[in-house]
């Protein structure tokens, strides 16, 4: 019998590449995110970023049809909680970093963005809804 893993996960994740821009100790990384959340994101990089490097990131939203989202470029602060090497090659690594501090309306924007993919993916049909079995009860 199969068994699921507890989500731990405290706001929701898109699986989606967008630029991502980090800046650590004087080094200058390019990337894209694998997935984002308004918690942190998931990149996979030629280089190893030690767990715990405070990090300035740059985000580039790419263009929508929702107005709301004001800046395109989100700036902000994190650092990188994982980094495991993957295997494909010598120098590829996954790397989870967790954002911290967001400028100006970045948090919102971000927000906003991860909503309005989520709206786009519901439209078209990738994400579905299950209604929860109660205890001991059916449905």
């Amino acid at each position: 019998m199969a068994t699921r893993a507890k989500e731990r996960r405290r706001r929701r994740r898109i699986d989606v590449a967008i630029p991502i821009e980090i800046a650590y100790n004087k080094e200058k990384v390019a990337a894209q995110t694998k997935n984002v959340s308004i918690l942190g994101t998931y990149i996979e990089i030629d280089k190893e970023i030690p767990t715990g490097t405070s990090l300035e990131i740059k985000i580039k939203i790419p263009a929508t049809t929702n107005a709301d989202i004001k800046n395109r470029q989100i700036n902000c602060q994190g650092f990188a909680f994982r980094s495991h090497h993957l295997g494909l090659t010598k120098s590829q690594y996954g790397t989870g970093i967790f954002f911290r501090a967001f400028l100006k309306n970045g948090e919102g924007d971000l927000s906003r963005y991860i909503d309005y993919v989520l709206k786009q993916e519901k439209k078209m049909g990738k994400i579905y809804t299950h209604k929860r079995r109660r205890k001991g009860g059916k449905g």
